[in-house]
């Protein structure tokens, strides 16, 4: 069914509260042919969701969502556990539990369409060079990344069942992402000198603008149920050229030295055994997730949603940059 013969669809944000979330929360609000309800827990801190026009149901992904998800055409699901940090169990009761519940809500309230979002860390780390959706998932060792790869093929168990569209976004950046974008700009601010392994390897970013953009087209489309898509800015560039533009809108010198791989795996892996050891609930400065994704080549194709979903995307990575850098100017000062 194509969604633009629908005036008034009425869509269901999980997430609503995230990075990801509150982008897709005001876009779709702000488009007169949907109505939107984003859903979050009882504890979640709302700063992100201002403006539009919405309501939000007050839920967990484990609570029974019979109710919740009644009368909704769709479910946009980010909700998830996105660490390189924690437990498999928690990981676990999230991103498969959690996810599974949702789409059982979903087909017994009727849903229509799903949108999952996955990631594309689900092809690991050893080296992605334009990988595309038929590459088989090689995920890294990580509960993170072992258990977006078990939700994806939990929930295509129901795809006879409701219209399921997978969506894979690279490493997603913009304003209001506390989590990899703001950190990433104070470092460099601050003076990163480095650069792992010379920054020569491919990096994927994925500007907020052009995610919010391919979900609304998933939504809008005519896609077989089941089809997954990756997401990016689909101009896959060097990290000592991303970092390099980065420093360059901050008013800040780039990194210049680099720091051979074989020092820093080592260094990760040794970091968080002794981590572990104490029972640390943060992260050492460095993981070996960390430092997988950026001494490895993370380049993926887009030419399937271009080809399927009419997929381009309308903001460069430049201009997200820019866009990023004045946000993230005006957060430092608050």
């Amino acid at each position: 069914m194509n969604r633009r013969d629908n005036p008034k669809s009425k869509i269901l944000i999980t997430g609503a509260n995230g990075f990801i979330g509150s982008h897709l929360l005001l876009h779709f609000s702000m488009l007169n042919d949907f109505q939107v309800s984003g859903m979050v827990r009882e504890t979640s801190d709302l700063f992100r969701l201002t403006g539009g026009s919405y309501d939000l149901r007050y839920a967990s992904l484990n609570d029974p969502l019979d109710d919740i998800l009644q009368g909704f055409d769709v479910v946009i699901h980010t909700a998830a556990r996105s660490s390189d940090w924690g437990g498999y169990d928690s990981f676990s009761r999230t991103n498969v539990e959690g996810t599974l519940n949702l789409v059982q809500a979903a087909v017994t309230g009727g849903v229509e369409r799903f949108i999952h979002f996955s990631s594309t860390v689900i092809y690991g780390f050893a080296g992605n060079r334009l990988t595309g959706e038929d590459r088989p998932p090689s995920p890294f060792r990580n509960p993170y990344c072992l258990t977006k790869v078990i939700a994806e093929r939990e929930i295509l168990k129901y795809r006879d069942r409701l219209r399921l569209i997978i969506l894979r976004p690279s490493n997603v950046f913009g304003p209001g992402d506390l989590t990899t974008t703001y950190p990433l700009f104070k470092a460099l601010r601050k003076g990163m000198p480095c650069f792992p392994a010379g920054g020569r390897h491919l990096t994927s970013p994925c500007y907020i603008d052009n995610l919010v953009t391919a979900t609304e087209l998933a939504i809008r489309s005519d896609c077989l149920s089941g089809d997954a898509f990756n997401i990016s800015d689909g101009n896959d560039i060097p990290w000592r050229e991303f970092l390099a533009r980065i420093a360059g809108e901050l008013g800040v010198p780039a990194p210049r030295f680099p720091v051979p791989s074989a020092l820093l795996r080592p260094a990760a892996w040794g970091l968080e055994k002794l981590y572990t050891l104490f029972h640390s609930s943060n992260p050492p400065a460095i993981t070996p997730y960390r430092i997988a994704q950026v001494v490895n080549d993370y380049s993926f194709s887009i030419k399937k949603a271009k080809r399927l979903l009419g997929y381009l995307p309308p903001t460069s990575t430049e201009e997200g940059v820019r866009r990023s850098v004045e946000w993230f100017n005006e957060y430092s000062n608050q």
